[in-house]
């Protein structure tokens, strides 16, 4: 199994409705897979392999999503915090003091994201049991009054956090679903390093939005019907 791919594929930043690093990765990786790969308006890369076989094959189709939850970049204060709006659903409990990284026009730029207030030692009790909503959140990008000359408004962001194996299991952000494009790509390496003269019409569709609606399947689900 090709690990150092999925690790790629992980680390790889794509906020929905901005997945084309993850595209432009799983492209160089698919080249003599497929009969044909185009990419449709909205984003997600469909991909077929004819059948070998037969006439008026059945169409088998995988759907693996591309996006990530993240976050775009809201507003920016003279001081240089960065507020941020989600696409994704998040849990705040896990937002404390994470490690992100927001994709710019100049490439990427990370920074650490905390909610506003007070920190633990200085704390009232009440407010040690509040949950901050995750407008209360910002980003410091370490850059004072000059962050507005890197980073714009709508600018994604998304975690900061390196693949790991811990024993025989592995810990990453985006495994939900880079996992699937992995196993997308690797099922079809290995069909066609096989020979198989299949007799079905195989579409694997890199898909975008799947986090925030199901947007990318919906619409290369009719493609391909």
């Amino acid at each position: 199994m090709n690990i150092a791919l999925l690790q790629q594929l992980c680390e790889t930043p794509g906020a929905p409705g901005h997945e084309h690093q993850v595209r432009a990765l799983i492209e160089s990786e698919i080249e003599g897979l497929f009969d044909e790969v185009s990419t449709d308006p909205m984003g997600s890369l469909l991909c077929r392999r004819d059948a070998r076989v037969g006439d008026a094959p059945e169409k088998i189709m995988l759907l693996c999503h591309m996006d990530e939850i993240g976050f775009l970049v809201s507003h920016i204060s003279d001081q240089g915090f960065v507020s941020v709006q989600p696409v994704g659903g998040f849990d705040p409990r896990n937002l404390f003091s994470r490690r992100v990284v927001a994709a710019t026009a100049d490439g990427l730029l990370k920074g650490v994201m905390n909610p506003g207030g007070r920190p633990v030692h200085i704390s009232k009790p009440e407010d040690r049991k509040k949950v901050p909503e995750i407008s209360e959140f910002f980003v410091d990008f370490g850059l004072g009054e000059a962050t507005k000359d890197h980073i714009a408004i709508g600018d994604p962001i998304t975690m900061d956090e390196p693949f790991i194996e811990i024993g025989d299991k592995i810990v990453s952000k985006a495994l939900d679903n880079r996992i699937a494009c992995w196993l997308g790509i690797e099922a079809m390496r290995g069909l066609v390093e096989s020979g198989a003269a299949h007799v079905r019409e195989i579409h694997v569709v890199f898909t975008v939005q799947e986090e925030v609606g199901l947007r990318g399947a919906r619409t290369s689900s009719f493609a391909v019907r």
